[in-house]
């Protein structure tokens, strides 16, 4: 087995892939020993990877009314004194 895989796999019926799965998988020890996989690793218990069967309520996910049309009135305000401005100032020109 390669250590390193040269050219892309296109599928996984590919004579590489199929020794990989072979290919037994081992955990080494700090210690430098290597041992099985599923010496190292637990499994959690059964109860743990079973669903719940029962039924979830998800609350309805509103958020509160905390804005207000203040700030774009103000905005508009001061476009529109900001327009006046700009008005008076050609009028004063033009004159």
């Amino acid at each position: 087995m390669p250590v390193e895989v040269a050219e892309p796999i296109k599928s996984a019926d590919e004579p590489l892939v199929v020794e990989l799965k072979k290919a037994p998988v081992m955990a080494i020890k700090p210690t430098g020993e290597e041992v099985e996989i599923a010496a190292v690793v637990t499994t959690p218990p059964a109860a743990e990877l079973e669903p719940d069967t029962a039924p979830t309520q998800v609350a309805a996910v509103t958020l509160p009314q905390t804005a207000s049309p203040l700030p774009l009135i103000a905005l508009l305000g001061l476009l529109a004194l900001g327009g006046a401005w700009a008005l008076r100032r050609v009028q004063k020109r033009v004159l």
